[in-house]
């Protein structure tokens, strides 16, 4: 079985108050005579869901169109449940507790802290979420060194009350720093619920537009129920 761990974008997509959320308009429409139906949208590519490459924060490092399409795929994937309050830095001792339910082979991780609970409440999702720190990102790389991806339930690897320790969270998981010869992709805002059944592959399609650093994605995983 095949289920969705992405959100759709749309215009009610939560979103930062400095940036234009997405947008759609209609300019051709079957109910008022044209030939077809046509639109055209505009939107931030880190809006919803989507997936950081190592473009995002490090001039040198692979855009999201650098990358072939296995590396999309995802064998090896573990659920850590870490519950966060508002605005809560992560340090090592938050992730401490729940390493060992993954192996080190483990090539993506999904972060489930609840935060994803909140999505309905836009301003409390985006502007007080939690986020990394350095020290808790240096943890996971080195504990995980078959790691290619990292998703979370929470809007951005920086919380926006954190925005220094995040930023600095960012470039270590992206190459900027120790692990400069294995970044990973950040997918942000995840659809992680409470009920996910036990997962066998993880699949990540990201919009392929040339020119992005990252991109709004999809992500789905295939499940141990074939039913």
């Amino acid at each position: 079985m095949l289920i969705k761990l992405s959100y759709n974008l749309s215009e009610h997509t939560p979103f930062y108050t400095t940036l234009p959320k997405p947008k759609l308009d209609q300019i051709y429409d079957l109910a008022k005579g044209h030939p077809c139906n046509s639109f055209y949208f505009t939107a931030s590519n880190h809006a919803g869901t989507h997936v950081d490459a190592p473009r995002h924060f490090n001039p040198s490092g692979r855009a999201i169109t650098d990358y072939a399409l296995d590396e999309f795929l995802f064998r090896s994937p573990a659920i850590l449940d870490v519950p966060l309050l508002d605005e809560e830095l992560i340090l090592p001792d938050h992730l401490q507790p729940a390493l060992s339910k993954a192996s080190p082979g483990t090539d993506i991780l999904l972060l489930r802290t609840g935060w994803g609970g909140h999505r309905q409440d836009e301003r409390r999702y985006v502007d007080h979420g939690p986020g990394f720190g350095p020290a808790a990102a240096e943890l996971l790389m080195e504990r995980f060194p078959a790691l290619r991806a990292l998703a979370m339930d929470f809007p951005s690897v920086s919380a926006l009350t954190h925005d220094a320790e995040g930023a600095e969270a960012h470039r270590v998981f992206l190459g900027c720093t120790t692990y400069a010869h294995r970044p990973i992709l950040l997918i942000e805002d995840a659809h992680l619920p409470a009920d996910l059944p036990a997962l066998q592959r993880v699949t990540l399609m990201p919009w392929l537009f040339d020119g992005l650093d990252s991109a709004p994605c999809t992500l789905f995983a295939e499940t141990a129920n074939h039913d």
